[in-house]
């Protein structure tokens, strides 16, 4: 995970804003739609998804970027999450990507 990369699209312009519940949000497709951020207040992670087709592979989602692990628990609070964020901020439905 590049964390520079992390720290930068924290305060980039065209990020996708949001503030919910006193949260603050941030989420963008990168890296020519394979790549998803994601930010929770100061923290912020990379998961892969496939923009074309809509899916994030909940797999993905592992770590924070000062690299602390996301648990089992925290990933079922963020999934659903930044499958509505993502809606808010593309108008398409992001499914979970199933092998």
């Amino acid at each position: 995970m590049d964390t520079s990369w992390l720290q930068e699209l924290k305060s980039a312009a065209g990020v996708h804003r949001f503030i919910v519940n006193d949260n603050r949000y941030g989420i963008l497709i990168v890296a020519r739609g394979e790549l998803l951020f994601f930010q929770e207040n100061d923290r912020a992670l990379f998961c892969e998804i496939s923009a074309r087709e809509s899916l994030i592979e909940p797999g993905s989602i592992k770590r924070w970027d000062d690299k602390s692990p996301i648990s089992a628990e925290e990933k079922t609070r963020l999934l659903p999450l930044i499958q509505e964020l993502y809606q808010r901020a593309y108008k398409d439905e992001l499914r979970i990507w199933k092998e």
